[in-house]
């Protein structure tokens, strides 16, 4: 007689965040190995050389998250990649020399032993998975032995995470060579969209308890936030001058045109079910909506517009300010920075949002230098 159960693998339910199944994975893994009190996932950007917390949790608080380093400036972590070598530390306070500002900030952590396991994606670094204990001598053959199935599935976890993503920015960038075709300025508009809104995510992260990802996932969401226009006549989008009433209407209706352009990518991709595809959905939808309620289309007011949507709109306005356009000059610096402020006193941007990025001053003029329009 056939026997039935429930369902015990939750780590396998798709409607689940990545928090979430890494919760509950660590927890498993600390049955086989108690003392394990960190389980971390560093992804690596190859375009800057960027190693950033993706995804972390901590048996212990604090869940320490936002945190990026150059993989160039860590050579230790540079040699595994080259390698593909696992690496095991008994003892940091021992075995880590003490010169680097990343070996500083493990040691202020109090972590003494760890097991770093690089991943791997289509023959590129992915990034790093860290497993960390408070106590030396954690990870011995034994233990690494016992631990091998339970690493094995967090990595395929975390390789198929990347790799949604990557299908998914594959898509970003079929949509956006589109929109290229027709309007010059939107590759650089789009990167510097994206690393402004990551700027101010990064920012805003430890502040407000934001998901470790959630900065990661907004650098490739942002970049959709204007997709919509490939649904719009050149005629209008590549007009030289101030639009008219009607053409206004035209212009404005790239939102709609983007929800629906993102919804049919989310149902091809088979992502419907993903968590995550919310914040993509609400990054096209609600970026031209203002607090008073004033923006378009949804005329949504305060709290209604979601976190990721009141970042991408600084950033998507702060860039219009200080790029030429067809239709305008760049203005200065100082202009841009009292235009935003003024709109924040006029409950159009967040506040918030808005001071996170004139906070990041050096990162933002560095952005603009690296990106500039042809």
């Amino acid at each position: 007689m056939a026997l039935f159960t429930a369902q015990a693998y939750q780590a396998l339910d798709e409607r689940l965040s990545l928090a979430q199944r890494l919760a509950l994975l660590h927890t498993r893994l600390q049955r086989l190995v108690p003392s394990i009190h960190r389980v971390a996932f560093a992804l690596y950007q190859p375009g800057n050389d960027l190693l950033s917390t993706y995804i972390s949790h901590n048996s212990h608080p604090p869940n320490l998250t936002f945190y990026d380093h150059r993989l160039a400036s860590i050579p230790s972590l540079k040699h595994l990649a080259a390698t593909r070598q696992c690496r095991v530390i008994h003892d940091m306070a021992l075995e880590l020399p003490r010169i680097s500002a990343h070996t500083r900030w493990l040691l202020e952590q109090r972590w003494r032993s760890s097991y770093t396991v690089p991943l791997y994606w289509g023959g590129e670094l992915l990034g790093f998975l860290f497993f960390n204990a408070f106590e030396p001598g954690v990870f011995t053959p034994e233990h690494l032995e016992q631990l091998a199935p339970s690493v094995e599935l967090i990595g395929a976890l975390l390789i198929h995470e990347v790799a949604v993503m990557n299908s998914l920015r594959v898509a970003v960038k079929l949509a956006l060579r589109m929109t290229g075709l027709r309007d010059p300025e939107t590759g650089a508009h789009v990167e510097r969209v994206s690393l402004y809104s990551r700027l101010i995510a990064m920012a805003l992260g430890p502040k407000l308890g934001l998901r470790t990802d959630f900065a990661e996932d907004l650098y490739l969401f942002a970049a959709l936030h204007d997709v919509g226009k490939v649904a719009i006549p050149d005629a209008v989008l590549r007009k030289p001058g101030p639009l008219d009433p009607p053409e206004r209407r035209v212009m404005d209706n790239h939102v709609v045109r983007g929800v629906e352009l993102v919804d049919q990518m989310i149902a091809g991709l088979h992502l419907v079910a993903d968590p995550k595809m919310e914040q993509l959905r609400n990054v096209v939808a609600g970026h031209h909506e203002k607090l008073d309620g004033s923006g378009y289309p949804f005329g949504l007011q305060g709290e209604q517009i979601s976190l990721e949507a009141r970042i991408v709109a600084v950033a998507d306005i702060y860039d219009a300010l200080t790029q030429a356009r067809v239709y305008k000059p760049a203005l200065s610096e100082e202009e841009s920075l009292r235009i935003l402020n003024d709109m924040v006193q006029a409950h159009h941007l967040d506040p918030l949002c808005v001071a996170a990025l004139l906070e990041a001053s050096e990162q933002r003029q560095a952005i603009a230098a690296a990106y500039r329009d042809p």
